[in-house]
């Protein structure tokens, strides 16, 4: 799913977790949006390929570019 459709979907309330997850295959980090019924979401470009992102920062801040999440620490 693209940075706009995740933005609408925070918008309508339908989301309602975001996992930042490394990947160890690109050594990147991956992000995982979660609805209520538990269905995953990662963000993709348009093609449909799951995006990897150099740091946990970068990650952080396109969560943040969705919606205002808080942070939960592990």
């Amino acid at each position: 799913m693209v940075l706009s459709e995740c933005r609408q979907m925070m918008a309508e309330h339908t989301l309602v977790e975001a996992r930042i997850v490394h990947d160890f295959l690109s050594a990147g980090w991956s992000i995982n949006f979660k609805d209520s019924k538990g269905n995953d979401y990662p963000i993709t470009d348009t093609f449909g390929v799951p995006c990897s992102y150099d740091s946990l920062k970068q990650a952080e801040d396109v969560v943040h570019q969705v919606g205002d999440c808080p942070r939960l620490d592990r």
